[in-house]
């Protein structure tokens, strides 16, 4: 059998069909996360969460709490590092995802797939 020009069997084919259909489904997951975090950012400015004072001071445990339990659905740590930059607070990603690690360990936060977290 020719595809596209070049002899291949219907099984190799079928296998490297497969393989980049699961790349590109792995691809739109993550542009799907970076979009619900930016839609995130966009509702925790539009409730007020970057006005100065609303997370400012308040332990990095429970800011990130407070900012899943805002989130209509499940967050990337990006998207969490927005909506607390968005509440002027200048938590970086590595403590973010540190954090995220030790909720999910005590059970405060739930992992719904890689990199994406509800509060619990």
């Amino acid at each position: 059998m020719f595809v596209f020009g070049s002899p291949i069997s219907i099984t190799k084919r079928i296998a490297d069909v497969e393989a980049e259909l699961t790349k590109k489904r792995a691809q739109a997951a993550e542009v799907l996360a970076s979009c619900r975090g930016l839609e995130a950012e966009l509702a925790a400015l539009r409730a007020g969460l970057g006005h100065e004072g609303d997370l400012v001071g308040v332990a990095r445990t429970e800011a990130i709490l407070a900012v899943l339990r805002q989130a209509d659905e499940f967050l990337s740590p990006t998207g969490v590092v927005a909506s607390l930059h968005a509440s002027r607070r200048n938590d970086d990603a590595r403590s973010v995802t540190a954090t995220l690690d030790h909720l999910l360990k005590q059970g405060k936060v739930v992992k719904v797939g890689r990199g994406r977290y509800l509060a619990g």
